[in-house]
């Protein structure tokens, strides 16, 4: 027999080695650019994304305030600017701003003597917080389990100083006594600390004192900067064109706020007044400009 022809197949080519240098310059030179191309439209929708979430946060806060009011007579809950720490005499206690005891401490906003409002939120203490405020920090309450935790800060919001109750007490000069069934005097509305309920300008202890102005025009709640924030009280000065607290401007140099009538929305300064990178101090501006004329005009009114 013949012997089986073996057949000899030629042997395959080498595959490639490796990209070439010109190769890899052109692959880094394309993800640069697609990088370039999708992170900016990413970060926009991250933007648009806090400040729908920071609008939600503060209509269901803008939500317990009236419910507070529904089961209490009418009366919104006290908001003394004195920062106490009284069961039943604070819409919210703490001093939350940079620096502050409780600056990463959520649970306080838990307790329904010290945070009138908390009752409504059902443990829900994460509306207190913008999430465009980056501030982070060491837990700062009593839960065992969160001890050395990194957490967010616990609250970005404040009450409009001239809306909320105070009691006899307080209205007198002599701490806390009695139940909060007096407007609060927005003392600051006169630019001096003086200022006492509707001798001149409006607030709002019932939600009926919004007969004098419509409810979709006062703001209740909204981003208070970080810098200015301490407790929940929001001083607003109309009197003269300064300011003493300073309103968030975490949304693009932009703030949330919540109205009397239950609607919240996003505010965009049209200035750079609100700026703030340090402790804040009192400022003060020219009558005509547009930002502090929309902070006063829509957190008060002038009766006369």
């Amino acid at each position: 027999m013949k012997p089986t022809k073996q057949v000899c197949h030629p042997r395959l080519a080498p595959p490639h080695g490796g990209f070439t240098l010109v190769e890899l310059v052109t692959i880094i030179a394309v993800l640069a650019l697609l990088a370039l191309t999708f992170l900016p439209a990413r970060a926009a929708t991250r933007t648009k994304s806090d400040a729908v979430l920071c609008v939600n946060h503060l209509r269901q806060l803008m939500g317990a305030v009236t419910l507070y009011a529904s089961d209490n007579h009418d009366f919104f809950p006290p908001n003394p600017d004195d920062g106490n720490t009284v069961p039943g005499h604070n819409w919210c206690q703490g001093q939350a701003g940079i620096g502050g005891a409780q600056e990463f401490n959520p649970d306080i906003l838990k307790d329904p003597t010290r945070c009138l409002i908390a009752p409504y939120l059902r443990g829900e203490v994460n509306v207190f917080h913008c999430p465009a405020d980056s501030r982070t920090g060491t837990y700062q309450g009593t839960d065992p389990t969160k001890a050395g935790r990194v957490v967010p800060a616990a609250r970005s919001v404040s009450l409009n100083g001239g809306v909320g109750t105070i009691c006899l007490g307080f209205n007198n000069g002599f701490g806390h006594s009695g139940a909060p069934t007096l407007s609060v005097n927005g003392p600051w509305l006169d630019g001096a600390h003086g200022h006492r309920r509707n001798t001149p300008y409006a607030t709002f202890g019932r939600t009926t004192d919004y007969s004098r102005v419509g409810p979709a025009q006062i703001f209740t709640l909204l981003d208070e900067n970080p810098w200015s924030l301490n407790d929940g009280c929001f001083g607003v000065i109309a009197a003269m064109p300064a300011w003493v607290d300073w309103p968030g401007i975490y949304h693009e140099n932009g703030g949330g706020f919540a109205f009397a009538d239950g609607h919240a929305e996003m505010h965009q300064w049209q200035t750079g007044s609100f700026l703030l990178n340090g402790p804040a101090h009192r400022g003060t501006t020219v009558a005509s400009n547009p930002d502090w004329q929309w902070e006063w005009t829509h957190a008060t009114v002038k009766l006369y």
